[in-house]
């Protein structure tokens, strides 16, 4: 057991508190490991920023310290982290078994049998996670109502002996019709712990009570895949935490924006396939409700990757299915996750020039060790990062992430060998081109959730954040349209900074097709209270102690096969009143797809519950105004076009006054990122210390 994990800081007084109120949002990217401290009592806030090392949970440690604080001042600690997800995209999870029903085992590779890319001759179906000889069967069978053929004692006997011949680490429960009777389930995993109680064992109907067998085998078998990576991981960042004397309430960002116990955590693996990128999204959520903006797309650019998700009218999209890889050939997960695209493009990721003259940007990435070569730890290889710095975009004066210097000749000479030289240009030129390929990418991420959402991206602001998103938030804002930017308070390390935002959450579903008319909601009072108490229980709470409880069913006409996901109150669904949650369906319905029929009749397929506590949360921190023209710290040569370089004057972020207007072309600078004006644009500074920027409208157009 690690730290203890409580619910509310309330709850606690202040002799057991130790007066020790400070939260700490930690998130680990590919390159940078970022830390944010906040003292609730002061408002101040103290960040950090920086490499991450293979000892992931070194990393956080030392980042905290980074801060000038130890572990055993922090009240609260919430991490985000991408082990999970880069262990399945890697495949470097442990040996695992999965048991299914009699008849069933070949369900997980034969999958769907969809062809998404129709006409590709070269299209590869999924790749199971469990090869067939690792998937066993037993004698069981169960309907949605009733038992067909008792769990078959004999079965499980033989089945132990042959899981004891393979030596697996972990196994996955997988049977059918468990979602709406898990007592086969509940049976054989008791008796598999007897037998392997060392061994990670993960049953389907934890996860998730929700209908579609070919995706809980996929969703049970990642967990189990993933799951002693997990318990390893936070078990040594726990230990090492408590060698340090912390002992506040320890959380991980769950990837839809909620945070989870630890215990929670180590059960429900999955839950944190998009722990870090959702920070960002929650955080961007909060800059919107702070500038009362309904709508924003969050991108942001890190050392590895770029990511984008959307907040529409104040909430983020989230979607209960998620892909590990790809739609196309990707493993389906049934999990609450947002709605995040994520392009292999980053500060770190490497520029080559290929075979037939092709110039390719990512993605693969330099990653922290050794990085981009003008970190000057033996990186030879030209990076989006070399480029800015070739550009003088990345001023070679100013260190990067606060401490680390940069040498622009070392990046000269990574671009010059790598893309300058075979493609036969300059090297500015090269860097130029290594821009416009990365903005590309990028820009299509925001088009992925926004576009083939059939949203506009022009009908949304642009937040950008991480190392790098504010350098190129505004060529992309004018690649999609987009006509203002906002960056926020340390774009940096806004990651870890949008955890602080976040509140525990519990989540429930239960699949349950019920027509929406007077006589069948009836049927669902008794499921609204299971699920109330199922959403409360991972907060240690009663039900009526939660400060707030959602409720959203997933809804289709009858015939239909996919639903659309829509927010209903409780007292909708408890007082039957069918008029009312069909009308909120069909604007849904129309809102997504542009045409609704109000005269077809409609059902609930899945109801969901989301159960949550509020949290202590900083406030954006008012900056002074400011009499006067603010001058610039210095002024320097930037490559704006291949042609040819321009003096542009550097502004220091921190001497800017609230309603202090910067024109373009300028380049606005800090500790954790450098913000890129073109010309045309303005930046003004908002009085909670954010940057709006208008991006000049003819450029648009």
């Amino acid at each position: 057991m690690g730290p203890k994990t409580l619910p509310k800081l309330e709850q606690r007084d202040a002799t057991e508190r130790n007066l020790n109120v400070i939260r700490a949002g930690s998130d680990i990217g590919g390159t940078f490991t970022d830390v944010i401290l906040f003292d609730p009592k002061t408002q101040d806030i103290r960040i950090a920023k920086i490499p991450s090392t293979p000892n992931l949970e070194q990393a956080v440690l030392d980042g905290i310290a980074a801060t000038g604080k130890q572990a055993n001042e922090l009240e609260v600690l919430v991490h985000g982290s991408t082990i999970v997800i880069n262990a399945l995209l890697e495949r470097k999870g442990v040996k695992t078994a999965l048991v299914t029903t009699e008849g069933f085992r070949d369900v997980y590779e034969i999958g769907r049998i969809n062809r998404p890319d129709s006409f590709n001759v070269f299209f590869k179906k999924h790749d199971p996670l469990v090869k067939r000889e690792l998937r066993f069967e037993i004698v069981e069978r169960v309907l949605p109502d009733a038992v067909l053929t008792p769990i078959d004692t004999t079965s499980i006997e033989q089945l132990i002996e042959k899981l004891r011949d393979h030596s697996v680490d972990a196994i996955a429960i997988l049977l059918l019709h468990s979602y709406a009777n898990p007592t086969h389930e509940i049976t054989l995993k008791a008796a598999l712990e007897k037998a392997f109680p060392t061994a990670f064992i993960s049953t389907s109907s934890e996860l998730t009570r929700e209908y579609r067998e070919y995706e809980r085998t996929s969703t049970v078998v990642a967990n189990a895949y993933v799951g002693p990576i997990v318990e390893h991981y936070l078990g040594e960042l726990a230990r090492h935490l408590k060698t340090r004397d912390f002992d506040g309430n320890f959380y991980l960002m769950q990837s839809n924006g909620g945070l989870i116990s630890e215990d929670e955590a180590r059960k429900n693996c999955i839950a944190l396939i998009e722990s870090g990128p959702a920070g960002g999204v929650i955080g961007t959520q909060q800059v919107l409700n702070d500038l009362k903006l309904p709508s924003g797309v969050a991108f942001d650019m890190g050392g590895t990757t770029a990511k984008a998700g959307v907040v529409e009218n104040g909430s983020p999209r989230i979607g209960h299915q998620y892909f590990i890889g790809s739609y196309n050939t990707g493993l389906p997960v049934l999990t609450p996750v947002m709605d995040i695209h994520e392009v292999g493009t980053g500060g770190g990721s490497i520029a080559s020039v290929t075979a037939y003259g092709e110039l390719r940007v990512g993605p693969r990435s330099a990653g922290a060790i050794p990085g981009p070569a003008c970190y000057q730890a033996g990186g030879r290889d030209a990076t989006v990062t070399d480029a800015n710095v070739v550009l003088g975009r990345l001023n070679a004066a100013l260190p990067l992430a606060g401490s680390m210097k940069v040498d622009e000749s070392a990046a000269r000479n990574a671009l010059a060998e790598n893309v300058a030289k075979p493609l036969g240009v300059s090297v500015e030129q090269a860097a130029v081109g290594i821009l416009q390929v990365a903005n590309t990418a990028m820009a299509y991420a925001i088009s992925a959730v926004t576009v083939e959402r059939g949203l506009n991206p022009a009908d949304f602001v642009l937040v950008a954040y991480g190392g790098a998103g504010p350098l190129h938030a505004t060529q992309i804002a004018r690649e999609l349209g987009i006509r203002q930017v906002v960056i926020p308070p340390s774009p940096g390390v806004f990651s870890a900074y949008g955890m602080l935002f976040a509140d525990p959450q519990g989540h429930a579903s239960r699949t349950r097709i019920t027509r929406v008319d007077a006589n069948s909601l009836g049927g669902l009072e008794n499921i609204v209270t299971e699920l109330i108490d199922e959403a409360v229980a991972p907060l240690n709470i009663a039900a009526g102690m939660a400060d707030m409880i959602e409720f959203h069913a997933d809804m289709r006409y009858v015939g239909q096969e996919h639903t659309v996901n829509v927010p209903l109150e409780r007292e909708m669904i408890l007082h039957g009143l069918h008029a009312e949650i069909k009308a909120r369906f069909d604007t849904v319905h129309e809102r997504s797809y542009s045409h609704s029929a109000e005269d077809e009749p409609a059902e609930i397929v899945t109801l969901r519950c989301v159960a949550s506590l509020n949290s202590d949360k900083p406030n954006f921190a008012a900056i002074s105004e400011t009499i006067g023209e603010t001058l610039p710290n210095f002024e320097a040569p930037v490559w704006l076009s291949k042609d040819f370089a321009e003096a542009l004057p550097f502004f220091a972020r921190g001497t800017l006054g609230a309603k202090q207007r910067i024109d373009g072309p300028a380049v606005i600078f800090e500790e954790t990122a450098s913000t890129l004006l073109l010309n045309g644009d303005s930046a003004v500074a908002h009085a909670n210390g954010h940057l709006l920027i208008e991006i000049e409208h003819a450029d648009i157009e």
